[in-house]
């Protein structure tokens, strides 16, 4: 027995030594398997375009982005022309209808300030209605006259009214207080108007070229000539503008002037704000290109917040597949632009865009937060895949190793028990049967039935000196007729002795006995019953 027992604790080492081998290569088995599709998964999503997502969304939020803000900047434009021309159809009429009751030309009108104030005065409700109703800062209407031939300045300057709007806001562009930026300060005082702070009583039209040729050229109705002039900076003032310039034309082709209306720098940041996403602050830009570069210091730009620009820089395109890239020198910038129409006075090799712009380091800053989620969610799925790997391997490994137990423990206890899987019941039951095999043919007995053995050969102490006789005569072979003259007794004698036997030995019937004779011969015990 305890010779069993050392066999059963060696076979139970070699059986861990073995499970451990067997986890240790199916988890490498997983571990391969996993790693080899995480791989295939990276290089399907590399393929398909996940990691450069971040570009396409880029192009996509910005090209819509860009044809909303050019659709704006087109209406926006649009209706100020619309409006400056009927500011000049009706400035046309009321400058006439003064000229003819005065029986003038209004070349007359030069060096006479009482009728170039009449003229103002008409001008004056126009001006001012355009004002209210256009999307605007400033509107104006300029005669092509001067109070003052006989100055030095009279060659460019000219008398006319310029009303503009103070104090502006994001939160209120268009109804702050208006000024008086231009004109005959009669009219200030009449309409209980403030005067700019800058406030000059003339134009200078040297500020913007191509002023003086649209005043001086025949025309025979205002749209065949008008034009925005690039930004400038208003004269004796830190604000800069751009003006549209439309000719107001008489019933003779005559060009008393121009009027138009004004959009200075301040009043479109309030007009076009930061819009705030996820790739950050985009910007609006109205400016013309030219040689390849998008001239900030001419056009207009929206409100810089989140950005490094001041609206005078001048940027170098490079062209992208998703977007372009606009360098300042110091800073690059990332965006898109369309052509825009825009009536101009600049020669050939000089276009008008709607450009959006957003700082590059906001974009770096963003994908580079998008890859460290990537990083992160991958090495979240890997140690995920590999803790499964290991999950799977303890749990195909687990119901083998437990049924290893469950072999020494039938072993121990001689029942059979099955481990729930049916391969290794079927290799536990050719394992069992080999082994009961070799027991036999080694004349070993299962521990139940030399058990039985036992317990039979122990009964034989019961037996009298009678039965033991006649039981020694089964055991040598002999028939149950035979005994009466071996023994010299009767058979009724000889049946008697037989129940005696089978009682005390536990047996129901000759054949039993004679069974369990022959088992103990084979076993070599069957001298213990001698």
């Amino acid at each position: 027995m305890l010779n069993k027992l050392k066999g059963l604790r060696a076979l139970s080492a070699f059986d861990k030594k073995q499970s451990v081998g067997m986890q240790r290569k199916l988890m490498l088995y997983w571990v391969s398997m996993i790693l080899v599709v995480f791989a295939a998964v990276i290089l399907l999503l590399s393929i398909a375009g996940a990691f450069s997502r971040d570009d396409a969304q880029l192009h996509e939020v910005m090209e819509l982005h860009l044809k909303n803000t050019k659709d704006n900047l087109t209406s926006h434009l649009e209706h100020l022309t619309a409006q400056s021309l009927h500011l000049s159809r009706e400035l046309s009429r009321e400058i006439e209808g003064v000229l003819v009751e005065e029986g003038i030309s209004l070349q007359e009108v030069n060096d006479d300030p009482e009728r170039l104030l009449k003229l103002q005065e008409v001008m004056y409700p126009l001006v001012s209605t355009t004002l209210q109703a256009a999307n605007c800062n400033g509107a104006y209407a300029m005669l092509n006259a001067t109070t003052n031939t006989g100055l030095a300045v009279a060659d460019h300057s000219r008398s006319g009214l310029h009303l503009r709007y103070s104090n502006l806001s994001a939160s209120s562009p268009v109804t702050p207080t208006v000024v008086y930026f231009r004109g005959i300060p009669d009219i200030a005082r009449k309409k209980d108007l403030e005067l700019h702070n800058r406030w000059n009583l003339e134009f200078d039209t040297d500020q913007v070229p191509g002023l003086r040729d649209l005043m001086d050229m025949p025309l025979t109705r205002p749209a065949e000539r008008y034009f925005w002039s690039q930004r400038f900076d208003l004269k004796d003032t830190w604000e800069s503008a751009m003006l549209l310039c439309v000719p107001i034309v008489g019933s003779g082709g005559t060009v008393y002037g121009v009027c138009g209306v004004e959009i200075s720098a301040l009043y479109f940041q309030f007009s076009y704000p930061t819009v705030e996403g996820q790739f950050g602050s985009a910007v609006t830009v109205l400016a013309p290109i030219r040689d390849g570069r998008l001239q900030l210091s001419e056009g207009l730009v929206g409100s810089v917040s989140g950005t490094y620009l001041d609206g005078r820089e001048t940027l170098v395109i490079h062209q992208g597949r998703y977007y372009n890239e606009y360098d300042t020198g110091d800073e690059r910038y990332i965006g898109l632009h369309q052509t825009i129409r825009i009536a101009r006075e600049e020669g050939e090799g000089t276009v008008w865009a709607a450009a959006i712009l957003s700082p590059q380091d906001s974009y770096a800053a963003y994908t580079a937060g998008v890859q460290r989620t990537w990083v992160i969610a991958a090495l979240v799925l890997l140690l995920a895949l590999l803790t499964l790997s290991f999950f799977l391997a303890r749990r195909f490994v687990r119901p083998i190793t437990d049924s290893l137990k469950r072999f020494q423990l039938e072993e121990l206890l001689g029942q059979a028990m099955s481990s729930g899987i049916s391969e290794v019941d079927e290799l536990a039951e050719f394992l069992n049967a080999r082994a009961r095999n070799q027991r036999l043919e080694q004349g070993e007995l299962p521990p139940n039935i030399a058990e039985l053995f036992d317990q039979f050969i122990a009964r034989n102490d019961l037996l009298t000196e009678a039965e033991r006789n006649i039981l020694r005569y089964y055991i040598d072979g002999h028939e149950i007729a035979e005994i009466p003259d071996l023994a010299f007794i009767s058979m009724s004698t000889v049946r008697k002795h037989n129940r005696s036997i089978y009682e005390k030995l536990g047996v129901a019937s000759r054949d039993e006995l004679m069974l369990y004779i022959d088992l103990l011969r084979r076993c070599g015990r069957l001298q213990e019953l001698s």
